[in-house]
């Protein structure tokens, strides 16, 4: 085998032709500031390795030999990695894009061994000033080349990547947010499929890799680990083309043409803390696409129908409760900075068009954002209303507008999957949207959108063959029409995490009430998934439930729990009856007001709230009752002025202990007094610690003022 080696080249690399110097030599090596790839020329191999805690180097991943399939004009599916070639082409040229300026490593691989005219190549994009390098891996051939599975990290032997400890870990990252899926903090000690991102971290000392996509126009990605003990690390792999019942895929990931297909550009990362390495990467996805920041109105606080009303909503009860917030909640304190209140009505709202637009007006009268509800990807019909056109004025009936998957109409929770690329779809978007906003609504709950990201047998748009791509066109059409005029908040509930632009928020964890069970299961999601704050400019913790529906009515403990979770989300809409007139049998309204006295006007807590941002888990090993997806109970957030410090109990009986500032990243000389927020007590403090005391279902905040 021969490795070539490249000179440097200046400028742009758009504007580079590479002029191989043809020297021979060994094993490459590249610095990144504490990271160290090397590519080993004994077996085209790849090994990357990193400064945790500032000591010496030590293991990312080793042996690494990035691999892909590909299918032939014959119809021929191979599968290679960089070991079977003979030749390796490695070539260096400057860049300079949203990353900031550095250079990229090429590393050509060229004469298979079985013969066929292709050739992989690894790219490493390592840039000035980051604590990252990004990667991709990309196969070519001629045009009729396709794929769906390119890795540009593959590791198939082991490696010890800690001291063994039963505090290590790895970070599972769900799909979506339907059916009560959760974040895994698994012991290393077995095999997991993480979705676009993954953590494999040191627990106490927080040393941490993170991994994971940056790219979300095409693929599927994941981060596929299986450990045999609780620092070693027996197979990685970080690829894109995942599709299995997690991707709610019945077929394999869509082929990507020819004549050169690109995995996702890949994150790698070695980091003090993993929780800053998990919002480094979310950063750099913002570099490659940047968020949806466009509503300029603060937090969203207030109130959404389906929690407890549901299908039993209707004009007279928005009304009232548009009315009550206007008269008790929001001069109580229950509002965002800015003075405002969401009023959001969700799917059932048994109005027609005029009580739409009746209702929004009451609502801005009130000085409220009136909300409304939408499935642009999902269709509600039985399999005899597929004939009919899919809307008014257009030529498509609903059967020419769903996905086939297998050669039939394919359903999700119950509704069929319309094709994001096609124009019936289009126009049932648009006429959609048009009619809500002529109602006057100005924020949008946007629901089932994994309806429009299940992969198919094919796509309208025939230059579409991915579920990604099909989610994305489908999607900019109906943000092209959110934004005409003054452009909407757009809430999504069930929902993939990636691609993120199309909302402003997204529910971290769906169907979940006012129960401290419930409270649990979305405290799972900032625990595990905080750092999706960072690319979503809101994290929803779904509907603040009070006082619900079951006989058994939840306590005010549960309510205390359940809005801590609100305020250390960064989204605060309660769900409760609050129509006093209402005879539909739903809540309980005068409960309802009693507990919004008590629970809904903490000035304190909705100041935490207002901030609109997530905390990050205090510990990131603990497991609630031994469970690797239970929720931790204990989160911080940092803020200017002040560092809260939020307990959650979730279990019957009461529970206390002690955090040690350095797990907070204070000390006692950093800040002058500690209240807790729910009962109002000055709390008295050690040395290097804080001590809690909470009941069962029950929370307690703790503040810490800075000096």
């Amino acid at each position: 085998m021969k490795l070539r080696l490249s000179g440097m080249l200046c400028g742009l690399a758009a504007a580079l032709a590479l002029c191989p110097a043809n020297v021979e030599a060994g094993d490459v090596v590249i610095k990144s500031g504490d990271l160290r790839i090397t590519f080993v020329d004994k077996g085209n191999k790849f090994d990357v390795e990193g400064l945790f805690g500032k000591k010496k180097f030590r293991p990312v991943f080793l042996g690494s030999v990035p691999e892909a399939s590909y299918e032939t004009a014959n119809g021929r599916v191979r599968t290679v990695s960089s070991a079977m070639f003979m030749d390796v082409d490695y070539r260096k040229k400057k860049i300079n894009n949203g990353f900031g300026k550095g250079v990229c490593h090429e590393f050509v691989f060229s004469r298979p061994a079985n013969g066929d005219e292709v050739e992989l190549c690894q790219r490493f994009y390592v840039y000035e000033g980051r604590d990252y390098v990004l990667t991709d891996l990309s196969v070519s051939g001629d045009a009729s080349l396709r794929s769906n599975y390119l890795a540009p990290v593959s590791v198939k032997g082991a490696y010890d990547l800690y001291a063994p400890a039963e505090t290590n870990r790895m970070l599972r990252v769900p799909f979506d947010n339907d059916g009560f899926v959760r974040y895994h903090q698994n012991r290393m000690d077995g095999e997991m499929t993480s979705y676009e991102v993954s953590a494999v971290y040191e627990g106490v000392s927080r040393d941490g890799v993170v991994l994971g996509s940056v790219e979300h126009n095409r693929w599927k990605s994941a981060v596929k680990v299986r450990a045999s003990r609780d620092g070693r690390i027996d197979a990685l792999q970080v690829f894109s083309g995942v599709s299995d019942q997690s991707t709610r895929d019945e077929l394999p990931h869509g082929k990507v043409k020819g004549p050169e297909v690109h995995s996702a550009l890949m994150f790698i990362g070695a980091f003090d803390d993993w929780r800053d390495g998990m919002e480094e990467y979310a950063h750099a996805n913002t570099v490659v696409q940047p968020m949806r920041d466009t509503w300029k109105r603060g937090t969203p606080f207030g109130w959404q129908s389906w929690g407890v009303m549901s299908d039993k909503n209707c004009y007279d009860v928005d009304v009232a409760v548009s009315n009550y917030f206007k008269e008790t909640l929001n001069p109580g304190g229950f509002r965002n900075s800015q003075g405002l209140n969401v009023m959001s009505i969700d799917a059932w709202d048994n109005m027609n068009h005029e009580q739409r637009a009746a209702f929004t007006k009451v609502v801005r009268d009130n000085g409220q954002v009136p909300g409304s509800y939408c499935t642009p990807f999902a269709l509600w019909w039985n399999e005899d209303m597929l004939k009919n056109k899919i809307c008014e004025g257009s030529p498509y009936t609903g059967y020419d507008c769903v996905l086939k998957v297998n050669g039939k109409p394919t359903k999700l929770d119950g509704a069929y999957c319309l094709d994001p690329t096609h124009p019936g779809t289009k126009a049932l978007i648009s006429r959609e949207v048009r009619m809500k906003k002529e109602e006057g609504f100005e924020y949008l709950k946007v629901d089932f959108t994994s309806n429009g990201m299940v992969q198919a047998d094919s796509y309208y748009n025939k230059d579409v063959t991915t579920a990604v791509e099909a989610y994305n066109e489908g999607f900019d059409h109906f943000l092209n029409e959110v934004d005409k005029g003054e452009p909407m908040f757009i809430a999504l509930s069930i929902a993939p995490i990636f691609p993120y632009h199309c909302g402003n928020s997204r529910r971290i964890a769906c169907d979940t009430w006012g129960k401290i069970g419930q409270s649990e299961y979305s405290m799972n999601a900032v625990a595990g998934g905080w750092w999706t704050n960072e690319f979503y400019q809101y994290n929803d913790p779904d509907h603040l439930v009070l006082v619900g529906n079951d006989n058994e009515k939840e306590t005010e403990g549960e309510n205390r729990a359940r809005v801590t979770n609100g305020a250390v989300s960064g989204m605060m809409l309660v769900s409760d009856n609050y129509s006093l007139e209402d005879k539909s049998g739903r809540g309980d309204a005068r409960l309802s007001h009693e507990r919004a006295r008590k629970i809904l006007m903490n000035k304190d807590i909705n100041e935490m709230g207002d901030f609109g941002r997530s905390a990050r888990p205090v510990f990131g090993y603990r497991e609630y009752n031994g469970k690797a997806d239970g929720a931790e109970n204990c989160v911080v957030l940092n803020t200017e002025k002040y560092i809260y410090v939020s307990v959650i109990n979730y279990k019957d009986e009461a529970i206390g202990g002690e955090i040690p500032f350095e797990r907070l990243g204070i000390a006692k000389a950093d800040f002058d007094t500690v209240k807790e927020l729910w009962t109002g007590e000055t709390v008295s403090v050690g040395s290097d610690a804080v001590s809690y005391s909470v009941p069962g279902k029950d929370a307690r905040v703790y503040r810490f003022s800075k000096k």
